[in-house]
C-alpha cells in the first residue's frame, strides 16, 4: 500500500479515517519485533479496529517522534523523523512503492535523508506553518536545531544551539537543561520546553540562522553551531518538569477568549494552561489542573509521569497520558479546567496517544511502550475513553501516527 500524501495537514495528532496506523518503536538495532522480522524502528498496523495486525516493518532505529508534511506546502507528501539515538538525527521519509520480498511488504515509507542534529537522543520535531523550518529537540544535550526544508523536501545545513544553563529542584532529573519538544508559533517563533529547568525557551529561528552565518561546522557530524540566545524565557513553577505542548484554541461557549497554550508537567503530574499573550514576565499562567485524582498521599504525583497530551477536535477536552499510573486523565476546559474522568489506559506506561477514527469510529489510540502493544480506546458521546476493545502487538511503541 502507497501512503496518501495528502492525509493530514502537518500535525500528527489530528484524526484520521482510515484502518492504517504507523508506530515509531524504540527497537533494538539489528533484533526482531514479537511478529515482524525486522531490525527497523517503523511498523505498520493496519485492519483497525476488527482485524487488526502488524503487516510490516522497517525505517530507521528508534524513531520516536513522527511529522507529516504540510499540505500544499513543500514538505508535502514526506514525513519527518527524530530520532532518539546516541547521536542524534532527523530522517526524512518518502513513501515508498517497493516490496520487501523477503516480508512480502514493507512499511510504505522509506528512507531518503538522515540529517545529524548535532544532539543526543532527539525526542521531538516539529514544521513550521509554512512547511520552510524543520525543529527538533535532543533531550539529553539540550539541544535545539533547525534546518530548512529545501524545494524537493529534503533538509539543508543543520544548525544547532545549546540550552543556557538551568536546573531545577528535582535533583535526579533537573541537574541540566533537557528539551523535550518544539512547537512552532509562527514561521519564526518557537517554543522548546526545558524539563531540566522549569521553563519554556522562546527563539526566533532567524536569529539562530543570523548568529550561525559564516561559520563553519562545529562538530564532526557537519551542523554548524549558533550561539543565540533565547528571545524570551517563560518560567513554570520549580518542579514542573514541562514535557509536551498543545495549542488551545478560543473557546467563546466555555468563556475562554484568545490562544491559550497547554502545558504537560512530567514531575509535578499537573497540566499548566498559559495565557499566549506574552508579558514582559512571560506568559501568565491562567490555571493549574492535576493529570490524575487526587490521592491522600500527597506524595502519589511522585510516582506518576505523564508524557503527552492531546485536545479534542472541538477544542473542549485535553487528554493526558499518566505513565505509573497507568490511565488517561479527560480535562474539560472552561474558565475554571476541571478534571472530569480519569480512566484505564489498557496497559503498562502509556508513552503517546493519539485521536483517530479507525473504522470511523472516535478512538483514542494509546502506545503502551512496556506493554508492547498499541490500543485503541473507544470515546463515548461525550469524549470520555472506554475499555480498550483494539490491541495490536509492536515491541516497545513510542508514538503512534493514524492514516499512514
Amino acid at each position: 500500500m502507497v501512503p496518501n500524501p495528502a492525509v493530514g495537514a502537518g500535525g500528527s495528532n489530528g484524526p484520521a479515517g482510515t484502518d492504517t496506523v504507523l508506530v515509531g518503536t524504540f527497537n533494538t538495532p539489528g533484533a526482531d519485533t514479537p511478529v515482524l522480522a525486522n531490525a527497523g524502528g517503523l511498523v505498520r498496523t493496519t485492519g483497525w479496529p476488527q482485524h487488526t495486525d502488524s503487516v510490516a516493518g522497517g525505517g530507521p532505529d528508534a524513531p520516536s517522534w513522527l511529522v507529516r508534511g504540510r499540505a500544499g506546502t513543500v514538505s508535502q507528501g514526506r514525513l519527518y523523523a527524530a530520532l532518539h539515538l546516541p547521536e542524534g538525527e532527523v530522517a526524512v521519509l518518502s513513501p515508498s512503492i517497493e516490496r520487501a520480498s523477503s516480508l512480502g511488504d514493507d512499511v510504505g515509507w522509506a528512507t531518503s535523508q538522515r540529517v545529524p542534529t548535532g544532539g543526543a537522543n532527539t525526542c521531538h520535531a516539529d514544521l513550521s506553518p509554512s512547511g520552510t523550518w524543520l525543529a527538533a529537540a535532543s533531550y539529553d544535550s539540550g539541544t535545539l536545531t533547525v534546518a530548512p526544508v529545501l524545494e524537493d523536501g529534503l533538509l539543508g545545513q543543520p544548525v544547532a544551539v545549546q540550552a543556557p544553563p538551568g536546573s531545577g529542584p528535582v535533583a535526579s532529573r533537573q541537574q541540566s537543561p533537557h528539551l523535550h519538544f518544539v512547537l512552532f508559533l509562527d514561521d519564526d517563533r518557537l517554543l522548546v520546553t526545558d524539563l531540566g529547568a522549569d521553563r519554556l525557551l522562546e527563539y526566533s529561528v532567524q536569529d539562530i540562522v543570523r548568529n550561525a552565518a559564516g561559520a563553519a561546522p562545529g562538530n564532526a557530524a557537519g551542523v554548524v553551531e549558533s550561539d543565540c540566545t533565547p528571545a524570551r524565557t517563560h518560567l513554570l513553577p520549580a518542579g514542573t518538569g514541562p514535557r509536551h505542548l498543545a495549542l488551545l484554541p478560543p473557546l467563546p461557549q466555555a468563556g475562554i477568549q484568545g490562544r491559550h497554550l497547554a502545558v504537560v508537567g512530567e514531575l509535578d503530574s499537573r497540566l499548566h494552561v498559559l495565557d499566549l499573550d506574552a508579558t514582559a514576565g512571560g506568559f501568565h499562567e491562567v490555571a493549574i489542573v492535576p493529570t490524575h485524582g487526587q490521592d491522600q498521599d500527597p506524595g502519589s504525583a511522585q510516582d506518576n509521569l505523564p508524557s503527552h497530551l492531546v485536545v479534542s477536535p472541538d477544542g473542549a477536552l485535553i487528554y493526558v497520558a499518566n505513565r505509573g499510573r497507568d490511565t488517561i486523565g479527560v480535562i474539560r476546559r472552561a474558565e475554571t479546567p476541571e478534571l472530569i474522568a480519569e480512566v484505564p489506559c489498557g496497559g503498562d506506561w502509556p508513552r503517546h496517544i493519539a485521536l483517530g477514527h479507525p473504522g470511523g469510529a472516535p478512538t483514542l489510540l494509546v502506545a503502551l511502550e512496556r506493554a508492547d502493544a498499541v490500543v485503541g480506546l473507544p470515546l463515548d458521546a461525550d469524549g470520555i475513553p472506554g475499555d480498550a476493545r483494539t490491541r495490536v502487538t509492536v515491541r516497545r511503541p513510542g508514538f503512534i501516527l493514524p492514516g499512514s
